[in-house]
């Protein structure tokens, strides 16, 4: 009986799990698969019968996943990309090229990857790069992107981690007598306790924020009126080391940079080679590219 039952296992009924663990609900999953209620039930239940365990508990009214599924998680969501990219190769007739996704905070895409980008892709003739830059916090175990570059260190993951740099901030403000006392822009609290912050706070400790932001870019416009203090990573200086009304502050805080990649990727060749040219271009200053605006 039970070699039977293992001869009608259905690679489909991983990716219902899956979808359940992602939306934690059977309603909400058979919403998302396009099929009923009943169906996601039936199949959860089916493939629970076959391995022996219960892949699902009810709390607070949500489908959580157990020890015994949160065990192949990573598993599941390395099968979903999988058919992914297959799905999409065969839809686009395209047989050669690859799609990767990484993401990673505004700064350092446009300060440190675009201006090497035409390298990259014109050395990976095969390469599909997507960037994400959005505010969301993707997340990689759930298998949202291939790569991501943090400054800092995650405290926990399955994926493959690795320090490829460190970035150095400065504070930059009017030099004296130029336009008064100049406002703070800085974080919201929920980031204060960042390492620039505390150097931010450290050198100007008596004054009141004026501008709360987690825009860098936000930030480097703003201090660029001449009217503030703040603290900026050392590759978006540029433009403020070659004016003569701003004074600069070196080395007033770091921050690492870390890696992430996808654990299925340790020994796929064309994911090595993105992972090697992030991990270059940290290895010298960036580019000093200062906007014209």
């Amino acid at each position: 009986m039970q070699q039977s039952e293992q001869s009608t296992l259905n690679w489909d009924d991983f990716r219902i799990v899956s979808a359940v663990c992602d939306t934690a609900s059977f309603t909400r999953a058979a919403r998302l698969l396009g099929m009923n209620e009943t169906t996601v039930s039936r199949r959860v239940g089916r493939l629970e019968r076959l391995m022996g365990r219960a892949l699902f508990e009810a709390v607070n009214g949500e489908r959580q996943p157990t020890d015994a599924c949160r065990a192949i998680l990573a598993e599941l969501h390395d099968m979903a990309a999988a058919a992914e990219d297959a799905t999409r190769k065969l839809r686009e007739s395209d047989f050669t090229s690859r799609k990767f996704r990484l993401t990673t905070i505004a700064a350092l895409a446009e300060y440190c990857l675009a201006p090497h980008l035409a390298g990259l892709l014109a050395d990976l003739p095969r390469l599909i790069l997507a960037i994400d830059t959005s505010d969301r916090n993707v997340d990689m175990s759930r298998w949202q992107a291939d790569f991501a570059l943090r400054l800092n260190r995650p405290r926990q993951g399955t994926f493959l981690m690795r320090k490829v740099g460190v970035v150095s901030f400065s504070l930059v403000r009017p030099k004296d007598g130029a336009g008064g006392t100049p406002a703070l822009v800085a974080y919201p609290d929920a980031l204060g306790e960042m390492p620039e912050m505390h150097a931010l706070s450290s050198h100007a400790p008596a004054r009141s924020v004026r501008l709360e932001t987690a825009s860098l870019e936000i930030m480097r416009r703003f201090l660029k009126s001449g009217t503030a203090t703040g603290v900026l990573p050392d590759f978006m200086l540029g433009e403020f080391l070659q004016s003569p009304t701003f004074e600069i502050v070196p080395d007033v805080a770091a921050r690492e940079v870390w890696l992430l990649t996808q654990p299925h990727l340790r020994n796929d060749p064309l994911a090595r080679r993105i992972a090697e040219w992030c991990a270059d271009l940290f290895d010298a200053p960036p580019a000093q590219v200062p906007p014209s605006y």
